[in-house]
């Protein structure tokens, strides 16, 4: 009887065992999961960030020569572009056209208020992002002038300040 007792407990504690073990991976698979549903939660938090509409003008300087005269024209041919991000020495833009590293543009960023950023940039990276039809290229300022460098840390330092509220 003792003996019996006894064999039922191991066979009892097996199972728990086995039983413990199946949770336990169960447990596992649900918390990688979670992992992954969190991270896409984030992403969409991210997403949800309030974004500030800065609107952009880009100006690509064309060079032509006409048939009467040796000289050189230079003339802007505007671009398309959303603003991607910006800080004090430089900003990222999303074109349709693609940009050639160290090509200079023209750039006007219209920031609250109607205040009027305009510099020129050098393009420093270029990526490009086919499930959006287009290119992501990081622009270097290299001319701004002084009240347009205020204005632009008057901005960034206002988004500080209200933690872009």
């Amino acid at each position: 009887m003792e003996e019996r007792r006894k064999l039922i407990r191991r066979q009892a504690d097996r199972e728990l065992i086995q039983r413990y073990n199946a949770l336990l991976q169960r447990v596992q698979q649900l918390e990688a999961m979670l992992k992954g549903e969190e991270n896409h939660e984030l992403r969409h938090k991210k997403r949800r960030i309030i974004r500030h509409v800065c609107h952009i003008r880009i100006g690509m300087p064309v060079g032509y020569m006409s048939d009467r005269d040796d000289t050189w024209h230079i003339d802007h041919l505007n671009i398309k572009g959303k603003l991607l991000d910006l800080s004090s020495d430089g900003c990222a833009i999303f074109t349709h056209q693609q940009f050639n590293i160290d090509q200079q543009l023209n750039v006007i960023i219209e920031v609250s208020g109607g205040r009027l950023i305009r510099t020129v940039g050098s393009v420093r990276w270029t990526k490009h992002i086919p499930e959006k039809g287009g290119y992501a290229s990081g622009v270097k300022f290299i001319k701004v002038n002084k009240d347009d460098i205020n204005t632009l840390n008057c901005f960034l330092d206002e988004l500080d300040r209200t933690v872009g509220l």
